[in-house]
C-alpha cells in the first residue's frame, strides 16, 4: 500500500510523474511501434466509477524510472493516485511502496495545470522535476518563482504522442545532477 506522505528526506529531490499521455501515450496505434504493450485494466476509475479499457506501458520505463529513482524520491502525480503503484508499478517492474501526491484532477485551468498547486504544497521546499504532459502558460513562471525561493524546479513537457522517451530522462538526470 502506498501513502500519500511526502518523501522521509525532507532536503531529498523529488521526480513527480505522470501516467496519461506520459507512461501511457495518447495513440495506441503509434504506440505499438515504439515498443508499448497492451494491459487491460479492468477496475476502478478515479471518480469510483468502473472502467474497462487498454493502457499501453513500455518495458523500458522501468529501468529508466528506477534510474532516476537513484537520485531522487519517485513520485506518482496522477489522478490514478494509489493505483499508480498497485497496478501499474508491479506491470513495470517498479516498487508498489513508491507514494503518491494527493491530486484529484489534471487539465489546465486559467493558465495553470491543476495538479501542480497539491503537488507544490507536498513537496513543500524540495527540489522538485515533473515529467507530465500537460502545463498551463503560467506555469513557468510559477517554477521560476519557485526556484528563485530556494527550491529549485524543473517542468518537463512529455509528448503525449510519444510518451515517455529516454531524452526525457537523460534531461531531468541532467537537472538533478546539477542540483
Amino acid at each position: 500500500m502506498t501513502t500519500t506522505r511526502p518523501p522521509a528526506h525532507p532536503a531529498s529531490p523529488v521526480v513527480a510523474i505522470d501516467i496519461d499521455g506520459v507512461l501511457n501515450p495518447a495513440d495506441p496505434a503509434h504506440a505499438e511501434t515504439l515498443g508499448y504493450r497492451p494491459h487491460r485494466y479492468n477496475g476502478p476509475a478515479p471518480d469510483g466509477r468502473h472502467v474497462t479499457g487498454t493502457v499501453w506501458l513500455n518495458p523500458d520505463h522501468g529501468p529508466w524510472l528506477r534510474e532516476l529513482a537513484e537520485h531522487a524520491q519517485p513520485v506518482w502525480c496522477t489522478s490514478w493516485n494509489h493505483l499508480a503503484a498497485a497496478w501499474i508499478a508491479p506491470r513495470l517492474g517498479l516498487p508498489t511502496t513508491w507514494p503518491h501526491a494527493p491530486v484529484h484532477a489534471g487539465g489546465v485551468r486559467f493558465g495553470h495545470q491543476n495538479k501542480l498547486s497539491p503537488l507544490y504544497a507536498w513537496v513543500a521546499r524540495r527540489p522538485l522535476a515533473v515529467l507530465d504532459d500537460e502545463f498551463g502558460g503560467k506555469d513557468p513562471t510559477t517554477a521560476d518563482q519557485r526556484t528563485a525561493d530556494g527550491a529549485p524546479t524543473l517542468l518537463h513537457p512529455v509528448d503525449p504522442y510519444d510518451g515517455l522517451r529516454r531524452a526525457d530522462i537523460d534531461t531531468v538526470l541532467t537537472w538533478l545532477r546539477r542540483l
